[in-house]
């Protein structure tokens, strides 16, 4: 981390002054970018053609949304610059990432085509970097608008099918081109089978791991297209949705499983169809020339939204405060400063940051947020101190400055835990709602389940906690604790279901600590 720290330094902070970033607005997105206006422009446009085709195919609302609900792109002039802010080699094969959170969710892309020679991998040769984007934006759009789990292979295999599509020259969008750098694995029919594949088999090598994706992506787009399959995905979902094992379901809905393999293998070499979004209206696009105290600061906003740890963050904090110094006025610089001294655990330093900001912008959301985190933050050091109705008020404003916002009602609610009160049922009604928000967060959706479980409201926990039993980036060691939890709320175990939590959150802190320690 500290290595990627002075190289983050050397990309970002050493600019040229002239190097101003650009801001553009669109319905979904906020992109931070050094493009031309028109590049910028197109790109934003191209997102928001994706984001409509894929309502149109999927049949999903498009209702509006405010900035807490948008997803935060920072797009990048290298593709080396992605890697390092991933803490991944420079030769991996990463060319973004994106991270579903309730303060926010946010992506990190390169707008540079052209390859460096050394980033270069079999894996990215030829991958336009939105596709990396579209695949993951998929995942956001599936978790806010999915009423039913979702097994691994099709969470990953719709994200494959969507996530190549190709936006036309007219504003068309055609859909369900063949993945290309997967090809290899499709065609050799290796990994896990179909059977393994339908009854969530844990992935445990690289090959396996390939095939949850391209074999899901082969599947999703063989019911898709398949007319001799028609309906059995939606039939399959049924079953899933009405408490059916995958394997179950998956026999249920797609007959002997051994065919299907075998269809699979002739699809495979088969002439793969489309589908065609017609093109709509133009997307709204607005941007503006982010002035100099935005443009300075640009980057430490990039690394505390990658996220720091205690090693790393007085080091962004300095930087920070640094830039600040020059921009006393400037809401967005003070935000900023804010969170990164809250980071850094300055929490007197984070209040008089947010002070100065909601001083020039009374509605500074980020201001509102860090002012409240802070001061809960001095609360629980000093509790004979603490006024939890003041703190709770600065998150009420920041409610009320952004009402589709998850994090302030998420913090409200962990109020009452820190004061040792037992949760209004505002605050309750304010964490489920949180949820609907932001479902992408996965500290959030299990914090909203342990509040369900706790309510004994089984069934409406069952299937928020599914999706996270089901995530395909599980990792295999936590698989067996997730089966069992979700095996005792299915057996109306509420108090069963919190034990196992507890333990396993434990077990995690201890870990946690230890590490910290050596």
């Amino acid at each position: 981390m500290r290595r990627l720290l002075l190289v983050l330094m050397a990309l970002f902070l050493a600019v040229p002054a002239h190097a101003n970033w650009n801001e553009a607005r669109t319905r979904h997105f906020i992109i931070y970018s050094q493009q031309k206006p028109d590049d910028l422009r197109a790109f934003a446009e191209r997102l928001e053609r994706f984001d409509r085709a894929v309502r149109v195919v999927r049949g999903m609302e498009d209702p509006p949304l405010t900035d807490g609900g948008k997803v935060s792109i920072y797009l990048l002039p290298s593709v080396v610059q992605v890697r390092e802010l991933a803490e991944a080699s420079p030769n991996s094969g990463i060319l973004g990432f994106y991270i579903g959170r309730a303060a926010g969710s946010v992506a990190f892309l390169s707008y540079r085509e052209r390859r460096e020679r050394a980033s270069i991998t079999r894996d990215d040769i030829g991958i336009p970097p939105e596709h990396v984007f579209q695949h993951e934006y998929m995942h956001h759009l599936m978790l806010s608008d999915q009423k039913t789990p979702l097994s691994p292979w099709l969470v990953e295999g719709t994200a494959e099918f969507f996530g190549t599509a190709e936006v036309e020259n007219d504003g068309g969008v055609k859909i369900g081109a063949p993945p290309q750098a997967r090809g290899w694995a499709v065609l050799d029919n290796q990994g896990l089978s179909a059977e393994e594949l339908l009854a969530s088999v844990p992935a445990k090598t690289p090959l396996e791991r390939e095939s949850v994706y391209g074999k899901g992506w082969l599947l999703t787009h063989l019911l898709a297209f398949d007319k001799n399959r028609v309906g059995q995905l939606t039939k399959y979902l049924n079953a899933m949705k009405a408490g059916s094992k995958p394997l179950d379901a998956a026999r249920t809905a797609f007959g002997d499983l051994a065919q299907l393999d075998r269809d699979l293998a002739r699809y495979a070499r088969s002439n793969f169809q489309a589908i065609r979004v017609a093109p709509g209206p133009r997307p709204e696009v607005t941007i503006r020339a982010m002035n100099a105290g935005e443009s300075a600061i640009i980057a430490v906003r990039m690394q505390s939204d990658r996220g720091v740890d205690r090693e790393t963050a007085p080091e962004v904090a300095a930087d920070a405060r640094r830039i600040a110094a020059a921009h006393p006025n400037n809401p967005f610089v003070q935000g900023v400063l804010a969170e990164a001294e809250f980071d850094a655990r300055n929490y007197e330093a984070a209040i008089a940051a947010a002070d100065r900001a909601l001083a020039a912008q009374p509605n500074n959301v980020q201001a509102l947020i860090y002012r409240g985190r802070a001061m809960m933050e001095l609360a629980e050091k000093e509790p004979a101190k603490a006024d939890w109705a003041e703190i709770r008020r600065w998150l009420v404003r920041a409610n009320r400055a952004d009402v589709e916002n998850a994090y302030p009602l998420w913090l409200f609610y962990q109020t009452f835990a820190e004061a040792g009160q037992a949760p209004t049922k505002s605050a309750t009604e304010g964490l489920l709602y949180a949820h609907a928000l932001a479902p992408q967060d996965r500290n959030l959706r299990l914090a909203a389940v342990r509040r369900l479980l706790e309510e004994k409201r089984v069934a409406e926990a069952e299937p928020m906690f599914a999706t996270l039993a089901f995530d395909p980036h599980l990792p295999i060691a936590l698989q067996p604790t997730m089966t069992s939890v979700l095996d005792r709320i299915k057996a109306k175990d509420a108090p069963g279901a919190l034990k196992i939590l507890a333990e396993e959150e434990a077990k995690q802190k201890a870990k946690a600590e230890a590490e910290r320690k050596s």
